[in-house]
């Protein structure tokens, strides 16, 4: 049984150094044939490079729709320009493509990783947000109380006197048609 475990384990080592000199062979041709882990390796490709420039957006403190559009553009074309001029690889033999594989995973990547650096590097900011908001929603809930308080005293007479005139207009309205 340790013996089959060993085998496999000495595999699995194997095939990670496969696909790390695959990824690493200039213009290797990889087909689907050849290297059928391409597809995850782009998509890992891209998660690195989206977590990468996440952390590069946040410390710099853009904001924008810059941002995600430049971030974007790295996460599709960086690897697009690595599969088809350094690896040279048949994209067609690839039946879910090959281009755009992990796009969106790495974008999310991205923006999640933004945000987070972005928030950290503004803790102080956030907390005067969070504290102004407190004190406005606190402040709203007393004028809405005092407006609830004053009304229903002073609104009652108004109602009933409303009430009351509301009758005689619709009898009015009755007898002339």
């Amino acid at each position: 049984m340790s013996s089959s475990g060993a085998s496999a384990a000495t595999n699995s080592s194997k095939g990670g150094a496969s696909v790390l000199s695959k990824l690493s062979s200039f213009r290797s041709n990889p087909s689907h044939e050849t290297f059928p882990e391409l597809p995850d390796a782009v998509l890992w490709i891209r998660i690195v490079l989206g977590v990468t420039y996440g952390i590069s957006l946040g410390l710099r403190n853009q904001v924008g729709f810059a941002g995600i559009m430049l971030a974007a553009n790295v996460v599709t074309i960086l690897p697009i320009l690595y599969i088809n001029w350094f690896l040279d690889a048949d994209i067609d033999s690839y039946k879910n493509g090959l281009n755009f594989v992990g796009v969106p995973n790495a974008m999310a990547t991205c923006i999640l990783v933004w945000i987070i650096i972005f928030t950290h590097e503004h803790g102080e900011d956030e907390r005067a947000f969070a504290a102004a908001a407190v004190n406005k929603l606190i402040a709203g809930d007393a004028v809405m109380n005092e407006q609830d308080a004053v009304g229903s005293g002073g609104d009652e007479a108004a109602a009933a006197a409303a009430a009351a005139a509301e009758p005689e207009a619709t009898s009015a309205t009755d007898t002339e048609f």
